[in-house]
């Protein structure tokens, strides 16, 4: 029977040469926030939003100014309620209906997706890809 001595070098030869034939795992999250973060309609309804001017009243990050968050709304009521409050404003409160906006109705769903994006972390304040 060999020492035990000799046994443990192999034991370990073996399981770095195992881990270093082994393919990298990508981080599923980092991968995803990646693919986000490369969506053209993502970056296409950042913006759209900004074209819109909603910072005017809910901040550059849209996190509350005047207006509460856009982000915490998105993260705490359904996606029907988003659409509704986006779609038909609240002008009792001085949000706009934009119902017959193209810009936005056309693309409620996209809207829905970046604010869900920025309420989950996925997506960044600023989702434009980095200029090379």
């Amino acid at each position: 029977m060999p020492a035990l001595s000799t046994i443990v070098p192999r034991c370990c030869a073996v399981l770095v040469v195992i881990a270093v034939a082994m393919p990298a795992r990508a981080d599923p999250e980092a991968e995803r926030t990646r693919s986000q973060l490369t969506d053209d309609p993502i970056v296409s309804t950042w913006r759209t939003l900004r074209a819109i001017d909603c910072a005017r009243c809910h901040g550059k990050d849209y996190e509350g100014l005047t207006a509460p968050s856009i982000i915490e709304y998105a993260r705490t009521q359904s996606r029907e309620m988003f659409v509704r409050r986006i779609l038909d404003g609240e002008p009792s409160r001085g949000m706009p209906a934009y119902r017959d906006n193209p810009s936005i109705a056309g693309r409620i769903d996209d809207i829905y997706r970046f604010f869900l994006g920025r309420a989950d972390g996925t997506i960044p304040a600023d989702p434009r890809p980095a200029q090379r």
